[in-house]
């Protein structure tokens, strides 16, 4: 059956590979949560899912805990890091930096996603590819371009069926 385990109790199980995180510390913990669904297509995998990057005024408050050195942690050990981006939200914050910067080492294992994208036009969505592909320029260091993944990523219809051959393609 599904089952949720808090992060206290997550870093004392020894059958899982989470023990370490303790050093994080009671504010992480707090956060911290596995949720654990039988499913042979889910066997073997693990998903983790992090908090959004935060960007504006929201940067300034402070999470109590190390993110950057979170992500640092779970990059060293996943085999997949995925930088998702919400069309109609580019703000690529000073956290953000700090956490592309935290996962050094690990570029081989990132794919970049433009989330939503059928909530645009077909030429506002080539503004807003250019766009993060500028931003990421400047964040993102490595001597070739940054491959983008361009899709919507849900279950719905497609709000502009336009795209779909794109997103098919892509």
């Amino acid at each position: 059956s599904d089952s949720t385990t808090p992060g206290n109790a997550l870093v004392v199980d020894h059958e899982l590979p989470f023990t370490q995180l303790s050093h994080f510390g009671n504010s992480f913990l707090s956060r911290l949560e596995a949720s654990r669904l039988p499913s042979p297509v889910l066997e073997g995998l693990t998903l983790i899912d992090t908090p959004g990057v935060l960007s504006g005024e929201k940067q300034r408050i402070k999470r109590g805990y190390e993110f950057e050195a979170v992500v640092k942690w779970f990059a060293d050990r996943v085999d997949m890091i995925v930088l998702l981006f919400d069309v109609s939200k580019l703000d690529i914050s000073d956290e953000f930096r700090r956490v592309v910067q935290a996962t050094k080492g690990n570029d081989h294992k990132i794919s970049i996603l433009l989330n939503k994208a059928d909530n645009v036009t077909t030429q506002q969505l080539m503004r807003v590819y250019g766009a993060l592909m500028w931003s990421l320029g400047k964040v993102i260091d490595t001597p070739e371009v940054a491959r983008v993944y361009v899709g919507s990523f849900w279950d719905q219809p497609l709000k502009n069926e336009k795209l779909r051959e794109l997103f098919e393609q892509e």
